[in-house]
């Protein structure tokens, strides 16, 4: 999906200064129509107008790669579909006229034999070229230039009105130049329908079409001399087929985003409504200065937000470090409380025990003295038991302590 767009007063320029030279130009170019060896059905030297004011916009304006987006060459299976159709199209509008001429008119009119003096050969190409010139100009160009910016078919509705009007006749008459509006009108529609989402692929649709209309006109009518019936017909068939082409289309594109939610050719290249969100985008129309500042002024919101988010980080691991800081303070008391319970039970039992050893050391002391008394008379051998004794109960003193 494309995105990018020609600024709009440049657009504006382009679309003003393209059709004031292919309008003012052919003024000039019809004195050398006389000096060409071919009449003008076969080659109209005014058709190089378009041509011109195409490539002068190219020389003048920026953003040529854009200005050429309607212009690409590739072939697929689209394009194919769109040329068998640009073949298939004119020659019902031609079938209809015809048969519409011969039932309102009893036959319908061939060139005259003296107006067809050149070869069949030189008339194909000759129109070949001129269809080229022209399309080239009005819709690979200047479609492609005012569908940047607008839906492709208000698009082809104001190309059209351009081309009517480019291509006025006021040669035979008002009602001739009503008709000769209508028909250009309906032939630019159906155009600009043809190369709807082909992204560019729109000179060989555009020609062939044009081609194949003109060659039909230039031998079975004679709209050229200013018949007025002729171009009636010719206006009213082109319009029928026209109309049921585009409602054709129309009905498709309907039931298919029905289904898929997509239009017929998913979303156009130049879609007016993919450009709503542009905005958000940088414009392709900035400067490689304005581009870099722009891209300079993302940098520091990501590094704010880079710098938040490390904070955001070390906040939490604080907290974190600060919870096991806690638990571990909470553990180290707990400990502490065991510990001290511990050394106060400690201290209880070797109170205890000492209450105990000063208890029994008084009567032990008191049968030591009475053993002493009991055995002063004895031998040395008595009085060596009774240091034993003593040195016994010492031991046994300390040992209770």
């Amino acid at each position: 999906m494309n995105n990018k767009r020609i600024p709009g007063f440049q657009w504006a320029m382009i679309v003003f200064l393209f059709f004031i030279i292919a309008y003012v130009l052919p003024i000039i170019l019809k004195d050398f129509q006389g000096s060409l060896p071919y009449k003008s059905f076969v080659f109209d030297i005014t058709a190089i107008a378009p041509f011109i004011g195409a490539l002068f916009c190219l020389l003048i304006f920026k953003h040529k790669r854009l200005q050429l987006g309607g212009l690409k060459f590739t072939i697929g299976l689209k394009t194919i579909e769109r040329i068998l159709l640009a073949l298939i199209l004119p020659l019902t509008i031609l079938a209809v006229a015809m048969v519409s001429f011969n039932i309102l008119a009893d036959s319908f009119i061939l060139l005259q034999a003296e107006d067809f003096s050149v070869s069949l050969t030189t008339v194909i190409i000759g129109q070949l070229i001129t269809a080229m010139l022209i399309e080239f100009g009005f819709r690979s160009y200047l479609q492609n230039i005012v569908e940047n910016r607008i839906y492709t078919f208000f698009a082809s509705i104001l190309v059209g009105i351009l081309y009517s009007i480019w291509n006025l006749n006021l040669s035979f008459g008002m009602t001739f130049a009503a008709y000769n509006f209508l028909y250009t009108f309906a032939f630019s529609m159906i155009i600009g329908e043809l190369i709807r989402g082909t992204k560019g692929r729109t000179i060989y649709i555009a020609t062939l079409f044009h081609f194949v209309m003109s060659f039909g006109l230039v031998f079975l009518f004679n709209e050229e001399l200013g018949n007025v019936f002729a171009m009636k017909v010719i206006a009213l068939s082109t319009v029928a087929v026209g109309v049921v082409y585009l409602l054709i289309t129309m009905i498709i594109r309907v039931i298919l985003y029905f289904f898929t939610k997509r239009n017929l050719d998913e979303i156009e290249e130049n879609n007016y409504m993919d450009h709503l969100d542009d905005e958000s985008h940088l414009d392709v129309n900035d400067t490689p200065a304005e581009t870099e500042q722009a891209t300079n002024d993302y940098e520091p919101a990501s590094a704010d937000t880079s710098s938040t988010v490390h904070d955001e980080q070390d906040e939490m691991n604080s907290t974190h470090q600060e919870n096991d800081d806690t638990s571990s303070t909470v553990a180290t008391a707990s400990q502490d409380n065991n510990i001290a319970k511990n050394v106060a039970n400690d201290t209880e039992t070797t109170s205890h025990q000492l209450h105990q050893s000063e208890e029994i050391e008084p009567s032990l002391n008191e049968d030591e003295s009475q053993t002493s008394t009991d055995d002063e008379p004895t031998n040395d051998n008595t009085e060596t038991q009774n240091q034993r004794s003593s040195f016994f109960l010492k031991s046994k003193r300390r040992n209770r302590r």
